[in-house]
């Protein structure tokens, strides 16, 4: 299926709305992929995303990062509401991987690891959508 950009941005916006509509803020959960641990909880301002010129979402993160509860390797990410309710899940890689949901700073070709008390600064990437 093929839509046209306005199209999308439409969609996309009320993307936005969702999951801003929750009593807290927006935010991204990131888990490994065995067992699923959590090991972040970024949160996203409000509103918590844009929609640029492809019609797209690029998320936009609180001013205030939050720390990393465990170490591990990331492997996926959700896009939660204000409620915390999932709305979107996909891969979460290094800041030069393909995934949606792309972490800033992490070494090229180096290990792929986020530690307990650091931050998670993701990157300034949309979301394909």
């Amino acid at each position: 299926m093929t839509i046209s950009t306005a199209h999308r941005a439409a969609r996309n916006a009320a993307s936005i709305a969702m999951a801003d509509a929750g009593a807290g803020p927006s935010s991204v959960k990131i888990y490994t992929e065995q067992g699923g641990v959590l090991l972040a909880v970024c949160s996203l301002a409000k509103p918590c995303g844009t929609i640029n010129a492809q019609g797209r979402i690029a998320l936009q993160q609180a001013a205030q990062q939050d720390l990393v509860l465990a170490t591990g390797t990331p492997s996926r990410g959700e896009w939660c509401d204000g409620d915390g309710v999932p709305i979107f899940g996909a891969a979460v890689t290094d800041a030069w991987g393909p995934g949606p949901f792309q972490i800033k700073g992490t070494p090229e070709g180096g290990p792929f690891v986020i530690y307990a008390g650091g931050v998670v600064p993701l990157s300034d990437t949309a979301l394909l959508g």
